[in-house]
C-alpha cells in the first residue's frame, strides 16, 4: 500500500473539484473517512463497525473519465477547455494533469483537447444552446489495456465526421505511442445528447472508428464493456469489495442481485450459490450480462431486465434467501424499500457508494431488519467519497 506523505501536489489542487486529500498522508485520510462513517451510524445499537479497507494504490486508479468541455474567453476569442469543474462548479478547468486517473486516460484527454481546438469545435453553451462539444467519456480496461472513448455532442452532425475522426485517431496515436505503455485505443464513438440534463451520455451513438467496447476481466470471468456500462472505476480495489460480498454469501444460497449491471457481482459470487438472479434496468448492461452468461459458461446465473421496484415483486415466493444490493448514489428509496420488506429475505448485503443514502435506507428497512455490520472500502482515494458494505439480518431470525 502506498502511503505518500502528500508532498506531490497536483497543479490544479485547491481549485479542482476532483480531489480533497492530496495534501495529507493516506493513512490520515483513511482515519478521517472511518470517523465520518462512525459518526453517521453512531446511534445504531449492536452495530459491528469494521476497519476501512485501504486501496492498494491511492493514486492513478480511475479507469474511467467523464470530463466536460468548457471555455475560456481571451480577448474576443473563445478557447475550448477540457477538465473537471472547479470546486464551486462555476467553470471547467483547462486540465493538464491528474493524480487519480490512469495516465493513459490523461494523455488521451490532452490529445482530444488539442484535436478539438484544431478542428475549430466549440464547447456547448447551455444558455445560448450553441456549440457542439459536451463531454469526453473514456474508459480503459485494467486487464487488457484497451481504451474506448466517446465524444458527446449536442448535435448529430459532427462536421466532416469521417475525416475528423481519422485526425482524432492519429492525434491519439501520436500522443500515446505504440509501445502500449499508456494502453491501446480500440474504439472512437460519437454519443449524441441533445437534452439539457446533468446526464453526460445520450441514448444515440455512432461508431466513428474501431469497436464500441473493451474487454475486461474480473477474476476468471470476461466482459465486454461499453461507454454507458456501469463498472467500478477503481479496478485495483474492486476484488476486495466483491470478496466482502462473497464472504457474506452462505453455501448454496439462492440470491437476488438487484441493480446488477453487467453482472460482475453475480458472477463473482456464483460459485458459492445455488442460483443467482440479477435485475438490471439499463438495456445495454442487461444485454452485456446475457452475453457474458454464454461465453463464460456459467449455468446458475440468470438476468431479468427492468426496474427493481417492478421486477422484485414478481420473484416473491421463489425461495430466494439473500438479497444483494448495489444501487445508484441516490439509494433505494421508499418504493423499493417497501417491496424488500415484504419479501422476507434472511440477509441483505448492501453495497453503497453514498453513506448518507445508506443511512436513509437503513431507517426504511429498520422495521424488519437489524443493521449488523458496516465495512468501509476506500474505492475513491484522495476524494471525500467512500464505498460501504452493510449487512442486514432479518429480525425474525435473531
Amino acid at each position: 500500500m502506498t502511503t505518500s506523505p502528500g508532498t506531490k501536489i497536483c497543479t490544479h489542487f485547491g481549485t479542482c473539484g476532483g480531489c480533497n486529500y492530496l495534501d495529507i498522508d493516506y493513512t490520515k485520510e483513511l482515519r478521517k473517512k472511518e470517523q465520518n462513517i462512525k459518526e453517521l451510524f453512531k446511534t445504531y445499537r449492536h452495530l459491528e463497525f469494521r476497519t476501512i479497507v485501504p486501496s492498494p494504490s491511492p493514486e492513478y486508479y480511475r479507469h474511467k473519465i467523464q470530463l466536460p468541455f468548457g471555455r475560456r474567453n481571451i480577448a474576443n476569442k473563445t478557447l475550448l477547455t477540457l477538465g473537471l469543474f472547479n470546486k464551486e462548479s462555476t467553470f471547467v478547468l483547462d486540465q493538464t494533469e491528474c493524480q487519480i486517473q490512469d495516465p493513459g486516460l490523461t494523455e488521451i484527454a490532452l490529445a482530444v483537447k488539442q484535436w478539438a481546438r484544431r478542428e475549430g469545435l466549440l464547447p456547448y453553451n447551455e444558455k445560448s444552446k450553441r456549440g457542439m462539444m459536451k463531454y469526453l467519456v473514456a474508459r480503459k480496461s485494467f486487464s487488457t489495456g484497451e481504451i474506448i472513448l466517446g465524444i458527446v455532442t449536442a448535435k448529430e452532425d459532427l462536421p466532416h465526421a469521417k475525416d475528423a475522426s481519422k485526425r482524432l485517431h492519429t492525434a491519439i496515436q501520436n500522443r500515446i505511442g505504440k509501445s502500449g505503455k499508456f494502453g491501446k485505443i480500440v474504439g472512437i464513438i460519437q454519443n449524441i445528447n441533445t437534452k439539457h440534463t446533468t446526464m453526460a451520455l445520450g441514448r444515440e451513438e455512432h461508431l466513428l472508428w474501431g469497436r464500441p467496447y473493451i474487454h475486461e476481466h474480473f477474476g476468471k470471468h470476461k466482459f465486454r464493456v461499453g461507454l454507458s456500462t456501469f463498472l467500478q472505476v477503481n479496478p485495483i480495489q474492486t476484488p476486495s469489495l466483491y470478496n466482502l460480498v462473497l464472504d457474506e454469501i452462505e453455501p448454496n444460497s439462492r440470491v437476488i442481485d438487484a441493480y446488477s449491471g453487467i453482472g460482475t457481482i453475480s458472477f463473482w459470487i456464483a460459485g458459492n450459490c445455488k442460483e443467482v438472479m440479477g435485475i438490471e434496468e439499463n438495456p445495454n448492461s442487461h444485454k452485456t450480462a446475457l452475453e457474458s452468461v454464454k461465453y463464460n459458461k456459467v449455468h446458475n446465473v440468470r438476468f431479468r431486465k427492468g426496474r427493481v421496484a417492478e421486477v422484485l415483486p414478481t420473484l416473491f415466493g421463489k425461495n430466494y434467501d439473500t438479497l444483494v444490493l448495489d444501487p445508484p448514489r441516490t439509494g433505494l428509496g421508499v418504493e423499493v424499500a417497501e417491496t424488500i420488506l415484504g419479501m422476507g429475505f434472511k440477509k441483505i448485503v448492501y453495497v453503497s457508494c453514498d453513506p448518507v443514502s445508506l443511512r436513509e435506507d437503513t431507517n426504511l428497512l429498520a422495521r424488519q431488519y437489524f443493521l449488523n455490520s458496516v465495512q468501509p472500502v476506500d474505492m475513491f482515494p484522495r476524494t471525500d467519497h467512500v464505498e460501504t458494505v452493510a449487512v442486514f439480518r432479518n429480525k425474525s431470525l435473531t
